[in-house]
C-alpha cells in the first residue's frame, strides 16, 4: 500500500479534459507530449526521472516544474477553486498521487486521472493521439500471396516517431481538407469534424529510417483517412497526383 495518497477531488469532465487537450494556449506540444508519455505507461503511472529519461530530458527537476506549471495552467483556466486541503499541490490537477518508501528510498508517482485518460482515448481514437502519436509499419518477412482466415501470420513492426506539431502547421497552412477530393468532414459531420485529418508525408517515414526536421510546408500534406488508405495500398506508395488522376478517371467514365 502506498504510504501517503494525493486524490484531492476535482470536478473535471471528460468533455472539459478535450477541450483542453485541444486548446494550445493551455496545453502546449510540450504538455502534450508529457501527457502521451504518461498515458503510454503501464497504469497510466509514472514517476519524474521515468518521465525525464521517456521526454529525453535532462533531469527529473524540469519534469517536476512542468508538471506544476501545468496544473496551475487548468486551474486558472477553469477557475477551479482551491478549497483543498493546505499544501495542496497543482500537479494534483491533471494527477493523482502516491508516495511509496522503501527503506530510505522515496518514489513519487503520478497517475493520470480517469477523465484525462478517457479524454486522451477518445481523441486518440478519433483522430489517432494525442498528442501525435505513432505511425506503424507493418513488414511481412515471408510476403506470401494465399493467406487463410484464421492462419496465424508473423509481422515485425517498426515505429517512426511523428511531431503533433508539424501535423498542426500543416493543417494550418492547407487547412482541414482532403487536398486529394477535397472533403471537409466538419462539412459532413459537423463541430465533431472539426480539424479532424490525416497528414501525410510525401516522402514515407520508413523510406527516411532515422531522424529528420519536417517542414510543414513542403513535406507534408492534409488526406482524408479514404485516401490515405488508398495511397497506402501499394509500396512504394500512389503519389497525391496519381490518386487526383484515379478520381478524375471514375467521374469521367
Amino acid at each position: 500500500m502506498p504510504d501517503e495518497v494525493w486524490n484531492a477531488p476535482i470536478n473535471i469532465t471528460k468533455e472539459q479534459w478535450i477541450s483542453l487537450l485541444r486548446d494550445k494556449e493551455t496545453i502546449t506540444e510540450q504538455d502534450l507530449q508529457l501527457l502521451k508519455a504518461m498515458y503510454g505507461c503501464d497504469g497510466c503511472k509514472a514517476t519524474a526521472p521515468q518521465l525525464a529519461q521517456l521526454l529525453d530530458i535532462s533531469h527529473y527537476v524540469s519534469v517536476n516544474k512542468q508538471v506544476g506549471f501545468l496544473g496551475q495552467k487548468i486551474i486558472d483556466k477553469l477557475n477551479i477553486s482551491a478549497k483543498w486541503p493546505k499544501g495542496y499541490l497543482t500537479f494534483n490537477a491533471p494527477f493523482t498521487g502516491e508516495k511509496r518508501v522503501t527503506g530510505r528510498k522515496e518514489k513519487i508517482y503520478w497517475i493520470l486521472r480517469p477523465e484525462l485518460q478517457e479524454a486522451i482515448r477518445e481523441i486518440d481514437e478519433k483522430e489517432a493521439l494525442l498528442l501525435e502519436t505513432t505511425i506503424t509499419e507493418e513488414i511481412d518477412p515471408d510476403n506470401r500471396e494465399n493467406l487463410y482466415e484464421g492462419a496465424m501470420k508473423q509481422v515485425y513492426i517498426n515505429r517512426y516517431e511523428r511531431n503533433r506539431g508539424a501535423r498542426d502547421q500543416c493543417v494550418k497552412h492547407y487547412g482541414a481538407r482532403c487536398i486529394i477530393c477535397q472533403f471537409d468532414l466538419e462539412k459532413m459531420y459537423g463541430e465533431v469534424g472539426r480539424d479532424i485529418i490525416h497528414v501525410h508525408h510525401l516522402t514515407p517515414l520508413s523510406d527516411i529510417g532515422e531522424k529528420y526536421r519536417v517542414d510543414p510546408i513542403n513535406d507534408l500534406r492534409p488526406v482524408c483517412p479514404n485516401c490515405h488508405f488508398i495511397i497506402h495500398t501499394k509500396n512504394p506508395p500512389y503519389s497525391i497526383d496519381e490518386v487526383k488522376a484515379m478520381i478524375r478517371n471514375t467521374r469521367t467514365e
